[in-house]
This record gives C-alpha cells, structure tokens and sequence, in this order.
C-alpha cells in the first residue's frame, strides 16, 4: 500500500510539473489561464514545433514522451495525447456536470476547449452499447474514464476476429485471405457482425485516416424505435452512445473525408451542438435536408416529412465535393473588365460582414481610390461594432495589386466607399483556374421512404425491416462525396442499404451491424446483388435472385463482385447476452455454464458458487440475472488480440492465422 501511495505522489508532482509547463505557451490557455485540454492535443497531432520544443527542453517530458531509435529522438504523440486525456490529468469527470442535458461554457471544471459545449450525465463514460436484439431491453454499464480507464483500454483493445466467409458469384467458401494494395491497406469489401463501438477501434490498425464517407442512420431515440438502453438516462444515454463512436468514427476518416448522420428532429439539436464539439465547429458543412414523403394525412398539427443529415469534413479545407455536371447560373456572371479574355466574367462581393465571428487583426481600414480610409460597415475609422473584412491584410494587399477588388460609391458621393470582391468565371479569388459546376443543394426530394419500403418488399417479399432508406438516397450521398475505389463506412448497416448501393457503384465499403439479423439481412441482400449461385462439391444447390431493383438500372448493374464476412469472437459478452433473454427454464443451466467456462472475477470462487446453487435458486428471474452479470469479468467481454494464445481463450490454429492475415501480423 505504501509503495503504490509513493506511486500516486510522483504521478501527481509530474502532472502539476507538465501543466505548468503548457501554461507557457498561450494558446494552450483561456484567458484565465486555464489549460485547454483539446489545443494541446491538436498542437500534438500536428507534430506543433512550439510544443515538441518545449517537452524536449525539458528533462522529464523528454524522458516521458519520447523515444530513442538508433541516433533519433521520436516524439511519441500517441502516447503524449493518452496522457492528456487521462483524467488524473486535468480532472473533469462527468460528476462536474449536471444531471440534465443541456449547454455550458467551457471553464475550469469542463477543460476541453474554450466555446460552448454539451453537458450530460455520464460525459466522459463508455457505454458499450451491446444490445444485439430489437426488442431487448439493456441496463448498460458506464464505464467512466476516472474508474475504470483499465476496463476502457482492454474494452477498446483490437479483437480476435472469427467465422470469416467469403462471397462471390461462385458461392460461399470458408477459405479466406485479405487483399491488400501496394500501401497494405485491406482492399476487400467487408461486412462485419459485432459491437459497433469495438468493431470501430478493431478497424483503426488497418484503416485509421483512410475512409472516405461515413454515413450512418443510427436509432432516433425516439422512444419507438431500436434504442432500447437505461429508461432513467435515456437522452444522456444516447448523447453518450453516439459520442463514443462519433470520436473512433472521425479518426477513420481521412483528411478528404466526411461523416453524414441521419437524424429527425427528436435529436437533431443536440446532435448538431455534439458533433461540433468532436468534429469542430467550423467543420460543419450543412444539414443536408430530405424529403421523405409529400405529406401526413394523420398529423395533428404540422405535417413532418423531412430529414436530416448532418454533414461534417474531417478537415473543410481539404474537402473537395464531387463536381457536378449540371449547367451553373451563368446569369450572375455579367460584369467585365480588361481580364475578361484570361479571367472571364465576373460579379461582385461584400468584402465585409457582420455576424458572431468577430476577429480585430480583421477590423482595419483599407486606402480607397480618392486617399481616403474605408472601415468595414462603411464606416471612416475602428469601431467595434461586430464587422470585419472577410480577407487579411495580406490578402487585401495581394488583391490590390491584382485587380481582384473594386471600390464602389453611391452617386452623390456623401457615403463611404463599399469594398468589394471580384468572382471570375474562370479563376478563383487566388487567380488558380477553376472549372465551374452547379452549386451542391442541401434539399434532396423526389425520394420518397416508401421506394425503400418497395425496394426491401422487392428482395424478401415482405418489408421485413422497420426503417430502411432507399437506394437512390445513398446514391445521391455517395456521388456528392465519393469517387470509386473511395471506402465507404457505415456502422449502423441495418437492412444493408449503404453497402448495397456502395457495391453497385464501385466504391469500397465497410458494413457494421450488432443485431441477430445480419446475416438474415444484409448478408442475403448482397448475395442478392452479387447475384450469387450456391454451390457445394461443384453441385447448384441454390440460385440466389438477382437484385436488379433499387439503382440497378440507373448504373446498369449487372452483377458480379465479392464481399467478406466476420465476427468479433466473443468471451464473457455471449454470457451477457444469454443472461439479457434467460428464462426460469434456463437461467440454472446458464448458472452452471458461466462456472464452468466463463471468466470470472478474480474476487469470484467458482468452486463455492457451485456449492450454493440452492441459495441461488431462492432469487427472483431479474435478481439472477442481476447476479451472474455482476460476477462476470467485464475485461473480457470479447476475445483481445493480444492474448490471442491464452489457452483459456480456445482460439484454434485457423483463427489464429486469420488473425494475422488481418493485422497484418
């Protein structure tokens, strides 16, 4: 005890030692000198030469946070970002919030960045979120990150993946072996049966910064539909749900990537106020608007027929949208000046603008045509009155010189001059030659939900699937965001739309789903669009149906491709699964199975559980039920990679090597 208090000392003398040595560079701090817990991890991924300098300038972060390899000292920025985000460090546990949902401001009892964020119960825990059956009610454990970071770390960790198939044409073959391209990266297409928020962190040694487009339509939290988890807590559940997956989600992404989260109303809000928490605010792109049916003949008062998708870049200025082919609005292209053979047409700007985002290196006066000084507003000298230029000085300068301004005056001459910016036709405001194209619409209409309906009735013969989207939505999000070969991920894969409409138009796809249903599902629709035959010993043992509805016609689709399937093998969770639908006939037999094969808690003597079955069997259903989860070790709720060759886990040789097929190990 003595040693691990001596332990805990010299932890806490390093962390005040680190945060004063952050404090020393201000945009680490808010104006009250309060550490901003996410500028400092921006500064480390962006490998900032102001941070590295400063943890290398000093002995004990150099020690800490770097490694020596041969002559070179590595920045271990991995390691740095987890020692930041450990809440030893920078305390703010969800204890600090409220028990109400709702906004904050950022301060010294919330570090995370200094703008207005999200506060619920259970912020900064994990929820596992392991329901694997509509209908399955769950009490969910929170993992809280103060508590139980070593539950979180092994919980997160890579897992064992099993029952792998393979799917094309030809049938189904249980022989299996990942494609990869020239960069190692996996190049088949997958769907995945599991845990989504595991699968999610399962993927990121093989795909961390590589997909393209993220869509996903995750449970509404409606109280009608699939999210079935915490009565109490079920809005903060849900904020917490879609919180732990969103950040391993945006880490998948690639720097061209973005993320497009169905949503209706019942959410949206607060939804869009979480998402610029993890994303960032200036990130958001827009909400894209879908009108799913023309009207509601049974609503009370306003009829509700649209959704939306919220849309977020991994980095905006990186993000380049498919061009769309469609005629431009060349009407608003009618001025021209002595670069229109070069430059072509052009229209007129505002250089300045009023709104929140008020910055004063951005409030100065600009020299006009008669020597006198233009302020943003019209105004003749610096007021802060929220206005500002919509360039920088140097731009400014640069325009200038270039002719990409024109200053303007009302005719009697009485008002200040009106700066504005040129738009050419055929260069940007950088004189880059650009190829113009119509202007991407956030209103999607003319697909109607009942298409999907009529698509899922067209492949099972009945609308075996509550909530499905229809094919020419993914279509439409797929085009905008895409180009084939791109990874498309989506991780609430449900009836399998995304990955369906992904393989019809030659993008790569990741497909995720937890429910029972999948292989029921999803599965069957892609053979459906791979138009598979079954065969077995070179015998037709069935012909699977072609899909040839949806968009099939729209992009010819005529069949073929491959996908592969695969489990994330599970340990203690099929216990907990079991136990979540456990009857008084089998509860006992459940009892004597989790004795003999489950892992339990090391507080947790089999033997003696054995020997008072008859005091078990006095507790009610619920209570049982109650029991056998809390004994269970929920360290091991999936199989981890990394004791793959404990003989307790039972993983056979075969397994094993697809394993190391696919870590790449």
């Amino acid at each position: 005890m003595q040693f691990i208090f001596l332990e805990y000392q010299t932890k806490m003398k390093f962390n005040e030692q680190l945060e004063q040595l952050l404090k020393t560079l201000d945009k680490f701090t808010d104006k009250e000198g309060v550490l901003l817990k996410q500028n400092i991890k921006d500064a480390s991924e962006k490998f900032d030469t102001n941070l590295i300098k400063l943890l290398l300038n000093d002995k004990d972060t150099k020690e800490h946070f770097f490694d020596e390899i041969d002559n070179a000292t590595i920045f271990n920025y991995r390691k740095f970002i987890d020692y930041i985000d450990d809440k030893d460090f920078l305390i703010d546990s969800y204890t600090k919030f409220s028990n109400k949902v709702g906004l904050t401001i950022s301060n010294k009892h919330i570090q995370q960045i200094n703008d207005v964020v999200l506060s619920f119960p259970f912020k900064d825990c994990v929820l596992e979120g392991g329901q694997s059956k509509d209908d399955e009610k769950r009490k969910e454990i929170f993992f809280n990150e103060v508590l139980a970071k070593d539950e979180i770390n092994r919980l997160l960790d890579k897992k064992v993946i099993t029952s792998a198939k393979k799917y094309t044409q030809k049938g189904v073959s249980a022989k299996v072996q990942f494609t990869r391209d020239k960069n190692g990266t996996i190049k088949d297409n997958l769907i995945i049966k599991g845990n989504n928020l595991l699968a999610l962190h399962t993927l990121k040694s093989n795909f961390a910064g590589k997909v393209k487009l993220i869509y996903i339509d995750p449970p509404y939290n409606t109280g009608n539909d699939s999210f079935n988890y915490n009565d109490n807590f079920n809005h903060s559940t849900w904020l917490t749900f879609m919180k732990n997956r969103l950040e391993v989600a945006r880490e998948l992404l690639s720097e061209d990537g973005v993320i497009f989260v169905q949503c209706d109303d019942n959410e949206q809000a607060y939804l869009k106020v979480l998402m610029d928490e993890i994303f960032g605010r200036d990130e958001f792109v827009c909400n894209m608007i879908w009108e799913k049916k023309t009207g509601a003949s049974d609503a009370k008062e306003i009829a509700v027929i649209t959704e939306f998708s919220i849309l977020y870049a991994k980095n905006k200025n990186s993000l380049s949208l498919t061009k769309n082919t469609k005629s431009y609005d060349i009407n608003r292209y009618r001025l021209k000046d002595k670069y229109e053979k070069t430059r072509g047409a052009y229209y007129i700007d505002n250089l300045d603008r009023g709104g929140l985002q008020y910055s004063d290196s951005l409030n100065f006066g600009i020299k006009c045509p008669d020597g006198s000084i233009s302020f943003p507003n019209g105004r003749k000298s610096y007021v802060n009155d929220g206005w500002i230029w919509k360039w920088s000085k140097n731009k400014i300068l640069w325009a200038i010189e270039n002719n990409f301004l024109e200053f303007r005056r009302s005719k009697d001459k009485k008002s200040g001059w009106s700066v504005c910016y040129k738009n050419y036709l055929k260069v940007d405001n950088k004189n880059n030659p650009v190829s113009r194209s119509a202007p991407h619409k956030n209103l999607i209409q003319g697909v109607l939900n009942t298409h999907a309906s009529s698509e899922i009735i067209k492949i099972f013969g009945s609308k075996i699937f509550s909530h499905p989207k229809p094919e020419e939505l993914l279509q439409k999000i797929i085009e905008l965001s895409t180009q084939k070969g791109d990874i498309v991920l989506d991780y609430h894969l449900g009836s399998g739309t995304t990955c369906a409409v992904a393989h019809k138009m030659g993008r790569q796809y990741i497909g995720i789903e937890q429910m029972d249903y999948i292989e029921d599902i999803a599965v069957k629709r892609m053979q459906k669009v791979i138009g598979e035959t079954v065969k077995k010993d070179g015998e037709l043992l069935e012909s699977i149906e072609f899909d040839n509805g949806g968009i099939s016609k729209s992009v010819n689709w005529q069949g073929g491709g491959e996908f592969i399937y695969f489990e994330l093998a599970k340990y203690n969770q099929y216990f907990i699964d079991e136990l979540s639908i456990a009857t008084d006939k089998n509860i006992l037999k459940l009892y004597d199975e989790i004795i003999d094969k489950a892992f339990l808690n090391y507080d947790v003597e089999s033997e003696k559980l054995a020997q008072e079955k008859g005091e078990f069997k006095t507790l009610s259903l619920s209570e049982q039920q109650e029991f056998l989860i809390s004994i269970l070790n929920k360290n091991q709720l999936y199989k981890n990679l990394s004791e793959i060759d404990d003989k307790d886990l039972k993983v056979d040789e075969k397994t094993k090597t697809l394993n190391t097929d696919f870590y790449g190990k």
